[in-house]
């Protein structure tokens, strides 16, 4: 029975060739005459990209490639994804090419796009290093090395689900690195529009001029259904510095959530940004809801740690989120504008809880604006600065408060949390690769 079980399995596969997919080549010294072998590589992405199959997998070799990619075939669940594979000093260049993305993926499932360096794209208005856009599922985006995107809105990874009734679903982001980009007044690594279930994980991101990581909701330019947000997704393990804003006064968080919904943001680094974390909805009737902010480590920012609310009445609104187990520490380094390692504005029902925040004493620990603050809980925190109990500075609806105790009593929070010295072990963050 079993020399006909294996003619059997045979014939199936005789029968089903691309069940497993094929790797094609490609090298800078290859042609596109060739077979898309190893030994006998492709040379553009124009030749190859439209040959591609579902299962299929072009491993590009070491080398740079001055050309634009637009996928032109997507993966299937059956068939298998498209994968881009680089292999080590594999560079996407955007030097001497016309256009505004390197790569771009648009309504298209099932394609995985890993190991490449792309950079040199300059003079850029609202372009990415990869854009992923419309609708479709099962986009994965690993281990990616992004800079040198120049221009304005020139971003490193946008990820725009512009399909108001099919979203962009099972998006995975993970271990890029974006940096030396000029995403003003956009953001380095962004998820806006009709997105659901998605992971960003293990990023770097720094030295950009605007906001690091974003996760967007309530934009109708991008989605004509303001509903559609970026949701039921997580942003874990990510490192974030040096993201600071280049226009307004600078208020460019490391990681912002702008009406999202049911979002985890846990165990992610940030350091150096104007702000660390942020939850608000800069779109008037918008509501950031369900986001879980948690064991994250947010430490020298400029002028605030962690920031949650609608920046004034014709904004949205924070509600019903957690921030929870959180360290906060010292994150007031500017010398003019600081808003406490706790900034609170219009935002109402969300609980803060199990933080740490220690400041350096020159500016409120808790910022708590005036309007449209109302229902938040603190409680259970651990709070510290230099100056000492009686003196440490709080705010409270935009009145000073002195000392932890005043602050308890004119707050109404607070009661089981406690003031005093804390240990906190600094991660150390890293520069380019």
């Amino acid at each position: 029975m079993r020399p006909l079980l294996f003619c059997v399995l045979g014939l199936l596969l005789c029968l089903s060739p691309r069940l497993m997919g094929e790797e094609k080549f490609m090298a800078p010294k290859g042609s596109d005459a060739a077979a898309g072998s190893h030994d006998h590589p492709w040379k553009t992405f124009a030749h190859a990209l439209p040959l591609l199959k579902a299962g299929d997998t072009l491993i590009i070799q070491a080398g740079r490639y001055r050309e634009r990619l637009v996928l032109e075939n997507g993966g299937t669940e059956d068939g298998g994804y498209i994968t881009l594979q680089g292999q080590p000093g594999a560079v996407i260049s955007g030097e001497g090419v016309t256009g505004k993305n390197l790569i771009l993926i648009e309504n298209k499932s099932y394609v995985k796009i890993i190991g490449l360096e792309l950079t040199a794209s300059k003079g850029i208005r609202d372009g990415s290093a990869i854009r992923v856009t419309g609708h479709g599922s099962h986009i994965e985006l690993r281990n990616n090395r992004i800079h040198e995107i120049r221009g304005k809105d020139a971003m490193g990874i946008t990820v725009y689900g512009t399909s108001p009734s099919r979203p962009l679903e099972r998006i995975i982001i993970d271990g890029n690195e974006i940096y030396d980009c000029d995403p003003a007044r956009s953001e380095a690594l962004t998820l806006n529009g009709n997105i659901t279930d998605f992971e960003v994980t293990n990023n770097l991101v720094h030295d950009v001029n605007n906001i690091g990581i974003d996760l967007i909701g309530g934009e109708v330019s991008i989605c004509s259904d303001a509903t559609k947000v970026a949701r039921n997704g997580i942003c874990k393990g990510n490192k974030v510095w040096r993201c600071r804003s280049n226009y307004e006064g600078g208020y460019a968080a490391g990681i912002y959530v702008d009406g999202g919904k049911d979002i985890v943001v846990e165990g992610n680094i940030v350091s150096e940004c104007d702000l660390g974390l942020e939850i608000g909805a800069e779109n008037k009737a918008v509501v950031s809801s369900g986001i879980t902010v948690k064991n994250n480590i947010l430490f020298h920012n400029d002028k605030a740690g962690i920031v949650f609310g609608g920046f004034d009445k014709t904004a949205g609104r924070v509600q019903q989120c957690k921030i929870i187990d959180n360290t906060c520490y010292q994150n007031n380094r500017h010398k003019k504008d600081q808003n406490g390692e706790l900034w609170i504005q219009f935002a109402s029902g969300n609980e803060v809880s199990g933080n740490t925040f220690v400041s350096n004493g020159e500016s409120p620990i808790v910022q708590v604006d005036a309007g449209g603050t109302m229902g938040n809980t603190l409680s259970n925190n651990r709070y510290y600065s230099p100056v000492g109990h009686a003196e440490a500075p709080f705010m409270w609806r935009d009145k000073d408060i002195e000392g932890f105790a005043a602050w308890q009593r004119v707050s109404a929070q607070d009661a089981d949390s406690v003031f005093g010295a804390v240990e906190v072990a600094l991660p150390v963050m890293g520069s380019v690769k």
